[in-house]
Parts: structure tokens; C-alpha cells; sequence
């Protein structure tokens, strides 16, 4: 019996001074083994990391514990009794991550329920690439790389994109950053906007004072009105100094407040907040109908920012939504580690409307219903699934020619008059629906002779900034 307990010790201390970088995982995903391998391989010491738990998730800072914790991390399927292989790029406490495979083995009871896992870490050049890689281990890997390159330009915060579009958007806002002149965006609602301006916000001094976004069509006036002054009187004192005022759809501001907004950058002063503006079209295109200060217009577009839309990027559906599924596993008792193959196949066929707002909004929903390993199509949202249905086009029909100017009074009459009932007769709400001002609406409806048979306009309720 004395000879067994020394050979198992021996054992033991095989395993935890081998060079051959080995971990293991109990149940609940907290670490109960780091090797000597472990330690030479990613510069951490085993008492600085033992007993915290491993999420499946990515983070921006590759030379952070919870990086290497996430490192470590296996597939869910793993948790069900299969052994996998898979791709990893291993964080490093000091240096850059180290591109290796992992061999997750479970280690199961007598009942074949998994009680903990093995893992195995060898470097990617000593062995050869695995084939039938799951799309959502590759992507895992794909967004430490992503999330590392976009913290080393433009610092934290989560932007993901690989298209060369959202490269060219990254590349402006690091410009952004080192300014601190007026910004204006372009782009579709649900394009992350206000979330870039957050971003410029937060680099420099202004960071550690408040960003405060101001929606032009939301707000009446006088609410507009009260708070701007509110927000230039009180940057001149020492109560309340914002950083940064964020003025959305600022193509529907009336134009008395586009001059003070327009004396507020004329001033620039160090303590005046910077101002940031976003509109769905760019802005020029009103100075002629005398809508917008032309002044104001040569102020905000000393850096421009046109946001792509979802879905001319398509290359960047995939990391998105892979990337919201993990932030969604931070905290969360049970991980869930991808989606299933059809559920991209319908991601890549819906067109995104609502951009990347509603891509998240949906892997969200999605999440929440999802009770296995991966994302199923039963899990996602029904207005999802009927809008992938509504979108699929049948064979066109071919059509006579006929007078343009009647057909094109009867399809803007009929745009506005839908998008009135879709809005309730709110007049704000419907502009914002076909893409132009109020006061442009007005007059359309006029021209065209659109009474609106509603009485009273519903308006939505009005946001706060007390």
C-alpha cells in the first residue's frame, strides 16, 4: 500500500513540474490546476489565478487575468462528455498571445456525468491544424485579435469590425481622439453613433467629465432651449462641467439653436463642452433650402465620420454577433459558446434594418430562450424570423413605362401616409421613419394635400437629462 501512495505522489509531482502545459477545470468552471508548463508558457504564476472562474468571453486587454482566464475556457460541448481540439490564442502576461492548440479531455464519474476537464496546451507549430473547426472557436479567436488591435488605436471600448470600412471609421476616430474640434457622423440609426462618440469622448482629459446626448427630434424647443443654455451657463462654473454635448439628428434643430450651438464653438474655450452632432444625411444638403446654417454646417464638419450600415459589411455580421453572445455569458451560470449553423445562414440573408442595434437586440432575445450549447433558429426572436421571410423577393415582374412626375407624387404620397400610420400620427416619429426633418414634412403634406385626420398628435415620452 506504501508503494502505491508513493508512486501516486510521484505522479503528481510529474504532472505539476512536466514542461507540458497542462490545467484543469472543475465543474464550475473555477481553475483547481496550473502546471509549471502553464506557468512557463503564459507568465503567470498558478497562485495568481487559481480558484477564479473561466468564462467563455474575449477581452480588449490580452495582458490581463481575466484574458488568460478566457484563454482556458472550453467549448460547452466539452461539458457534455466530447473531447475536442481546438485553436486558441493563449494570452501572455507580458509578451504578445501565444497561438496554440488546446485538447480539452472531461474527466466523467462512474455515471458518465462530467466532474471536471483536462486541458492541454501545445503550440500551434506542433500540431498539425485541426480540421471541422467550429465557426464560433474561430471567431473566438478572431475577436481577442480584434478586440486587442482596436484597444491598441483607439483604447478601450467595444468596436468590432474587420471590413474595410469599419478600418476606415477606427482610423478617424483615433484622429478624433487627438483633437478636440467638432464632430459629425453619418449614418443609419443602430449604426453605434452616439456609442463612437462615447469613445472619442473618453480619450483625454474630457473623459473624466460628463458626456450628455441631446436627441433634436425627441425634444421640443423649449426643451432643446433650456438645457443648452443650462449646459454653456453651468460650464462656466464649478457645479456641473460637461466634456462633450452629443447632438442627435441635428438636422432637426431649429435654426435660433443652431446659432447658439454655433456661438458655443465660435467661443472655444477650454471650459466650453465639445460638441458632437449625428444626422442620417449629410447636412449640406439643407443649407440650400435655407433649413440649416451654413456657418454651422463649415463648423461641424471639420471631421467627418460616415458610419457604414450593416449590411454593406456583411464580412463583420459573424464577429458581432459572436462578440455580443460572449458579453452576454460575463456572470451567467452556464456559457453559450456560438450558434448553429443555419442561424448564420439567416443572419447572412436578413438585410439588418436596424443595424447593429438590432443584431444585438436579437442575440440578446435569442440568448435569453436558449437553454443548450448553441443558438438554435427556434430561439430566435418571431419578429426575426418574419422579417427574414418578409424580405425574401420573388421573380420581378416586368412593368409598362409610365408618366414619372404623377408616379412620383403617388409614391411620396403614399410613403408619407404610411409612415403617419405607423407612427400614430406623430409627427417627429414619422419624419424620422422617411428619413427628412419636421418642418420638411409639413410642407410635403402640404403640397400634396395630406390632411391629417388624427386631432391630437401622440407624442412619445420625452427623455430627461435632470
Amino acid at each position: 500500500m506504501a508503494k502505491r501512495v508513493r508512486t501516486t505522489r510521484r505522479l503528481e509531482v510529474w504532472l505539476k513540474d512536466t514542461s507540458v502545459a497542462l490545467f484543469v477545470l472543475n465543474a464550475n468552471r473555477r481553475l483547481v490546476f496550473f502546471n509549471e508548463g502553464c506557468q512557463q508558457l503564459t507568465g503567470w504564476n498558478a497562485s495568481d489565478l487559481l480558484g477564479q472562474v473561466c468564462e467563455f468571453v474575449t477581452e480588449s486587454d490580452s495582458h490581463s487575468s481575466a484574458a488568460i482566464l478566457a484563454s482556458l475556457t472550453p467549448p460547452s460541448n466539452v461539458w457534455q462528455g466530447e473531447t475536442v481540439d481546438v485553436p486558441a490564442s493563449v494570452s501572455h502576461r507580458e509578451h504578445a498571445p501565444v497561438n496554440s492548440h488546446i485538447h480539452f479531455f472531461p474527466l466523467t464519474d462512474g455515471e458518465r456525468k462530467v466532474q471536471a476537464t483536462l486541458g492541454v496546451i501545445q503550440p500551434s507549430s506542433a500540431v498539425q491544424q485541426s480540421a471541422g473547426v467550429p465557426v464560433s472557436q474561430r471567431l473566438h479567436v478572431e475577436l481577442a485579435a480584434l478586440r486587442a488591435a482596436v484597444r491598441q488605436q483607439i483604447g478601450e471600448g467595444l468596436l468590432i469590425g474587420r471590413s474595410p470600412g469599419m478600418q476606415r471609421v477606427i482610423g478617424q476616430l483615433r484622429l478624433a481622439q487627438q483633437s478636440s474640434v467638432p464632430v459629425l457622423f453619418l449614418g443609419e440609426v443602430g449604426t453605434g453613433r452616439e456609442h463612437m462618440g462615447r469613445l472619442i469622448h473618453a480619450a483625454g482629459d474630457r473623459g473624466r467629465t460628463a458626456f450628455v446626448p441631446l436627441d433634436c427630434r425627441r425634444l421640443t424647443a423649449q426643451h432643446l432651449e433650456s438645457t443648452l443654455k443650462r449646459i454653456l451657463e453651468s460650464s462656466q462654473s464649478n457645479d456641473f462641467q460637461p466634456g462633450t454635448v452629443f447632438l442627435n439628428h441635428i438636422d432637426a434643430l431649429p435654426r435660433d439653436l443652431q446659432r447658439l450651438v454655433l456661438g458655443a464653438i465660435e467661443l472655444k474655450s477650454p471650459t466650453t463642452p465639445r460638441i458632437m452632432a449625428a444626422a442620417l444625411n449629410p447636412v449640406d444638403r439643407l443649407i440650400e433650402s435655407d433649413e440649416f446654417l451654413a456657418e454651422l454646417h463649415f463648423a461641424l464638419t471639420t471631421i467627418v465620420i460616415s458610419i457604414p450600415s450593416l449590411r454593406s459589411r456583411p464580412e463583420d455580421i459573424e464577429p458581432l454577433a459572436q462578440c455580443f453572445l460572449e458579453e452576454l455569458n460575463r456572470g451567467q451560470p452556464y456559457q453559450i459558446t456560438g450558434f448553429h449553423d443555419e442561424v448564420w445562414q439567416q443572419f447572412r440573408r436578413y438585410n439588418w434594418p436596424g443595424n447593429v442595434g438590432e443584431l444585438k437586440a436579437v442575440v440578446t432575445e435569442a440568448r435569453s430562450a436558449c437553454t443548450g450549447s448553441e443558438i438554435e433558429p427556434i430561439h430566435l426572436p418571431f419578429r426575426f424570423r418574419s422579417g427574414v421571410s418578409g424580405q425574401t423577393i420573388g421573380p420581378s415582374t416586368r412593368k409598362r413605362s409610365e408618366p414619372l412626375d404623377p408616379l412620383l407624387l403617388r409614391v411620396e404620397r403614399e410613403q408619407i401616409e404610411l409612415a403617419l400610420m405607423e407612427a400614430r400620427h406623430n409627427k417627429a416619429k414619422a419624419a424620422e421613419l422617411l428619413g427628412i426633418t419636421r418642418p420638411r414634412l409639413y410642407r410635403r403634406m402640404e403640397v400634396l394635400g395630406i390632411i391629417d385626420n388624427d386631432a391630437g398628435e401622440i407624442d412619445e415620452p420625452r427623455p430627461s437629462i435632470d
